[in-house]
């Protein structure tokens, strides 16, 4: 279905939602999160399914990788400009698509990480289904703002990726914890100085295996499902769960101890809910 198709649009019905679980992480309890979104669309087939990039056939794993490799960030200040990746560049890709690595510290470009989720996931991905990829990668997009990538907890797309680590490290920590940061590095020890500041600033921000990963993963999931529907998945308002968070304190207060939506976006979620059809 083409998705300028507006006479065939106003007839699609959201009919599944498909959580796709990271490569390997725990952090995430996905089948609460599949209950969650259940709860708001009841008509909606929601189902938890494996990792795409885990699901690679062997023919083509060599070609996935190199793209990957190719998709990495290397300056921050820069558009991605892909270019011919390294050996030993892909060959770690190459195990992480195999399971033989465990993915960490590389940051991917988030629209080049969504076109190749777009091949691999080609059958599963029509309209009627919202594809949420949960990754371990980190990934980021270029801001024409500021002239600089950004790291990223949610890119809304077809499919929409969340990015666990993107959790912890996308969304700034307070201030006073860099300042803090700062002095302590003069005095080295930066494993007890990193305890410390975790001491000082607990409940400011998220961290790995923080119960509360589970609750935020709700919120963005939502704000995934709402962009497939609407293409407008953020809201203004601080309390809202669909605010679009670029703090620790912001996410977690928006989506933890008691969250729910603005009273515009309540009213709106219940009409879909109830009816969910893709709209734009």
């Amino acid at each position: 279905m083409s998705r300028t198709s507006t006479s065939r649009r106003s007839e699609t019905r959201l009919s599944r939602i498909e959580l796709r679980s990271p490569e390997c992480s725990n952090e995430v309890d996905l089948a609460e999160v599949a209950s969650f979104l259940s709860s708001i669309f009841p008509s909606v087939s929601v189902k938890v399914r494996p990792a795409p990039l885990l699901n690679v056939k062997a023919s083509s794993r060599e070609q996935v990788a190199a793209y990957l490799a190719s998709s990495r960030v290397k300056d921050i200040s820069k558009p991605i400009e892909p270019s011919e990746p390294m050996y030993g560049e892909v060959d770690y890709e190459l195990r992480t698509l195999r399971g033989d690595a465990r993915i960490g510290g590389i940051v991917y470009d988030g629209r080049r990480i969504e076109e190749i989720l777009i091949g691999l996931l080609r059958s599963s991905n029509e309209l009627e289904t919202a594809t949420i990829v949960m990754t371990d990668r980190f990934i980021s997009t270029y801001s024409q703002d500021d002239l600089r990538h950004h790291l990223r907890t949610v890119i809304p797309g077809f499919p929409s990726i969340i990015s666990v680590p993107g959790m912890v490290e996308a969304p700034a920590k307070p201030r006073q914890y860099y300042m803090l940061k700062q002095r302590l590095a003069s005095t080295g020890g930066e494993s007890l100085n990193i305890e410390l500041l975790k001491r000082t600033f607990k409940g400011r921000f998220l961290d790995y295996g923080d119960p509360e990963m589970t609750e935020v993963a709700k919120g963005l999931a939502l704000q995934a499902v709402l962009h497939h529907l609407t293409l407008k998945p953020f809201c203004a308002d601080k309390k809202c769960r669909l605010f679009n968070a670029h703090w620790q304190e912001d996410l977690l207060g928006s989506q933890t101890g008691s969250p729910g939506l603005c009273p515009k976006h309540s009213r709106r979620m219940k009409r879909l809910g109830e009816n969910p059809i893709v709209s734009w």
